[in-house]
């Protein structure tokens, strides 16, 4: 003879609801746990963005205002702006390319006597290289000068870039740039365009995996 337990019923559907709530949120929590962390990467993408902006725009302003960043004083400078980046003066997870670039015109030719050899005539040129940080992590967008081509401060000789002993010293792409940008092709005469370019990787949101390997932040800015 069975005894009737008033409230079982309800105990039971309770109990039911109890575990269907547990198996919805078995289900949903991946999801909620995948926007969670991507959430935070976002951010801290955004985050490294904004201080590769600054980094490009603070270097660029010292650049073109003369300060040599072949000296360690300057490159302290330049890596304070970095902090928190990882990167260091030779390496690390960051890298600052600077870069001098000029149009050779006829007058420049005559003024060192190669008129003859003037293979740079009308063309984009790089006159100084100086590389900060892990050089391995991202080259300039506008070329690469071959590094004996540069002394000590990153200068390449108008011998050089004049007569187009090393192709190397030729932009590539900047004349594009510089008409993409409302400008004529060339260069003012006798004026200079300075040019940084900076890269930071993420390490911090390596959790990310597929997401962001390899990925990074680039900014650059002309004086």
């Amino acid at each position: 003879m069975g005894f009737y337990r008033p409230g079982s019923a309800a105990g039971a559907r309770r109990r039911a609801r109890q575990g269907t709530a547990m198996v919805e949120f078995a289900i949903i929590a991946p999801f909620l746990v995948t926007l969670f962390f991507g959430t935070i990467g976002l951010g801290m993408i955004m985050g490294r963005y904004v201080q590769t902006l600054t980094v490009a725009r603070d270097v660029a302003h010292l650049y073109v205002s003369g300060v040599d960043f072949t000296q360690t004083t300057s490159q302290n400078i330049a890596l304070q702006l970095a902090q928190g980046t990882g990167m260091t003066a030779t390496g690390g997870n960051g890298v600052i390319i600077l870069s001098r670039v000029a149009t050779i015109y006829q007058a420049d030719c005559d003024a060192a006597g190669v008129s003859g050899t003037c293979n740079n005539l009308g063309q984009c040129v790089i006159t100084q290289r100086i590389v900060l940080g892990n050089a391995a992590l991202q080259s300039s967008a506008f070329g690469t000068p071959t590094a004996t081509l540069m002394d000590a401060a990153g200068n390449i000789s108008p011998s050089v870039y004049l007569q187009n002993t090393d192709s190397s010293v030729r932009t590539t792409g900047f004349s594009t740039l510089l008409t993409s940008a409302g400008m004529t092709s060339l260069i003012p005469q006798g004026n200079s365009i300075w040019v940084t370019e900076v890269y930071f990787t993420y390490p911090d949101i390596s959790y990310l995996g597929n997401w962001v390997s390899g990925g990074g932040a680039y900014a650059r800015f002309l004086y």
